[in-house]
């Protein structure tokens, strides 16, 4: 879901709401909204209880950004994951604060695999965690099928974060699904990357779906099995034997 910046929190909640509900009539199994899209830090998970509601009226599962989340003292990035039933089924935190998030914000030490219908398993980074290509090979490696970034991107930052995504997909052979805000500032576009593999010339190339500019939702049907097969031929391919000597 790409969405616009709302100042007021009532509003920003009831407009996510209204959107999700257009994702929910498109029998959609998994959801992601954009990085800090609520205007206020989640001061409780009850605060999520519209999203939680439309996730049992639709059987879907909901990624629901993420936000400045304080627990026990320290300052988070979360980004709270709602499954299809409306349980919290848990919670992955920010492992990499940008710029000034470092001054308040403690980083998350866990990467949290979650389960899509007790078969698809996926993972969460949020924004500045695309950057690290470890997050992502870490999670693929623990098996996930999917990656989400949940990310509130720059006008100028568009360009590279582009790069970033469809680069964690292509090495991890994972298919990466991206929403971003979207305002005077920050530059939408969101993208999801699946694969495309040509078995006669043993290539994968991205397939690319960008948002255009404006609110959106942006629906793209993945094909887990396909990414799998390739995957593990990429992975089978991963040597580890190796290791870094000076000369």
């Amino acid at each position: 879901m790409q969405l616009e910046v709302r100042d007021e929190p009532t509003k920003a909640l009831e407009h996510a709401v209204e959107m999700l509900r257009r994702l929910g009539s498109a029998r959609s199994d998994i959801a992601c909204l954009p990085e800090q899209w609520y205007p206020k830090p989640l001061d409780s998970l009850d605060e999520l209880n519209p999203l939680i509601d439309i996730a049992k009226e639709y059987g879907m599962v909901i990624l629901s950004g993420a936000f400045y989340r304080s627990i026990d003292g320290s300052t988070y990035i979360s980004c709270p994951v709602i499954g299809s039933d409306g349980s919290i089924v848990g919670e992955q935190f920010k492992m990499h604060p940008y710029g000034k998030e470092n001054e308040n914000v403690k980083p998350g030490y866990r990467l949290n695999i979650f389960k899509y219908n007790n078969d698809v398993r996926f993972g969460v980074a949020i924004c500045h965690d695309v950057v690290f290509p470890e997050v992502a090979r870490i999670l693929v490696l623990n098996g996930v099928d999917i990656i989400f970034f949940p990310s509130k991107i720059l006008n100028e930052g568009i360009e590279p974060w582009h790069i970033y995504v469809k680069a964690r997909a292509l090495e991890n052979r994972v298919p990466c699904v991206a929403p971003n805000l979207c305002s005077d500032r920050f530059g939408g576009m969101s993208i999801i990357v699946d694969l495309k593999y040509n078995e006669v010339l043993d290539i994968v190339t991205p397939e690319v779906v960008v948002a255009p500019w404006g609110e959106h939702v942006v629906i793209s049907d993945i094909d887990i099995e396909s990414s799998r097969r390739i995957r593990s031929i990429r992975m089978g391919e991963l040597r580890r034997d190796y290791n870094v000597g000076e000369v």
